[in-house]
């Protein structure tokens, strides 16, 4: 029994890192991308604005896509803990997420090149240099995730 407990309570702990980023942790991220724009030289207050509005259309735009992602992990967890797991029918929910996750990208990459549009050259370049900067620290912490991975 004992046994049982430790591996539901690793299972639980695993899949809770998976769920979807809590209001606080966005409005972190809204923080963040308050503080890199403040960065860019010589931002307008027209700049601002508009990169305002392009956020806020992609927030909206991706809400009901994150309630769906909800939907999904936890359909998919009720499907792996069923007494017996249909491989099909979770093989079936991945791909609807990978779906998902793909649409996600498109509608942030898409928002980001508004943004870039909107910058003069030496703005771009500080702002390519954040973006750089920001898939590397991803890397770094998904590189830690699997070496901890690894080690448990």
């Amino acid at each position: 029994m004992s046994t049982i407990g430790v591996i539901a309570l690793l299972m639980g702990t695993s899949f809770a890192q998976d769920a979807a980023p809590s209001k606080e942790m966005r409005q972190g991220k809204q923080g963040k991308h308050q503080t890199m724009l403040q960065e860019l030289p010589g931002l307008t207050e027209n700049q601002k604005a508009q990169i305002k509005d392009i956020r806020e259309e992609s927030r909206e735009k991706m809400e009901p896509q994150r309630e769906e992602m909800k939907k999904l992990r936890a359909k998919m967890m009720e499907l792996k803990s069923a007494e017996n797991p249909d491989q099909e029918q979770i093989n079936r929910l991945i791909d609807e997420q990978a779906k998902l996750k793909a649409q996600m990208e498109k509608t942030r990459t898409a928002s980001e090149l508004k943004v870039r549009e909107l910058l003069t050259p030496e703005q771009r370049k500080v702002f390519d240099a954040q973006q750089k900067e920001k898939m590397q620290k991803r890397e770094k912490s998904m590189s830690e995730k699997k070496t901890m991975m690894k080690a448990q």
